[in-house]
């Protein structure tokens, strides 16, 4: 009687089964909820690229065209220290160009590096909660299966004594019969 108190009712498994299954649920969403914030990491992080490179390229064009316009306005002499000054710009604008592009080189590396990171960190622990929530499932499972062999065990028990006791009194009523109809036959001869 004792082992009939301690089994998991049908609802108790059926409760721990909805568990298993809200922990699944819960991981999942945790997973996409990381994956939808890379992204968008991401796509901010390549808008500043872009947003960047558009401004060195207008600084570039202006630059370029004050230049063009100083030199036409300047005499001979004026043209060669113009070219003098042109030829300084453009090496420091070389110089400047080829660090922002340096830069903007780093920047990107360092933010895919990142990315990945987080990414990775993302799925380890994704996979982390999802073994965690796996190995509950199949624990309460188990439990759910040794609760039912137990039921399924004690039935059967009660099954065999039952009928065990049902055959010990078919044979007793089945001698008192034969002992009834030998004592008739004996009387009646």
């Amino acid at each position: 009687m004792q082992l009939q108190n301690d089994r998991l009712s049908i609802e108790e498994v059926g409760k721990l089964l909805k568990e298993a299954n809200h922990t699944l649920e819960d991981a999942k969403k945790a997973g996409e909820c990381f994956s939808e914030k890379a992204e968008r990491t991401l796509a901010k992080a390549l808008q500043k690229l872009d947003v960047t490179t558009l401004f060195g390229e207008q600084r570039l064009k202006k630059k370029t065209e004050v230049g063009k316009q100083r030199l036409q306005s300047k005499t001979k002499l004026g043209e060669h220290r113009l070219e003098r000054k042109t030829t300084c710009g453009e090496q420091r604008l070389e110089s400047k160009t080829k660090y922002g592009e340096q830069c903007l080189e780093n920047k990107a590396f360092f933010g895919k590096q990142r990315l990945q990171r987080k990414t990775q960190l993302g799925e380890e622990r994704i996979e982390s909660k999802t073994q965690y929530g796996e190995q509950r499932i199949e624990t309460r499972i188990n439990k759910a299966v040794q609760c039912l062999d137990s039921n399924v065990n004690d039935g059967t028990q009660r099954i065999k004594l039952s009928v065990q006791h049902g055959i010990d009194r078919m044979q007793q009523k089945a001698k008192k019969t034969a002992q009834a109809n030998y004592e008739r036959d004996i009387a009646g001869s």
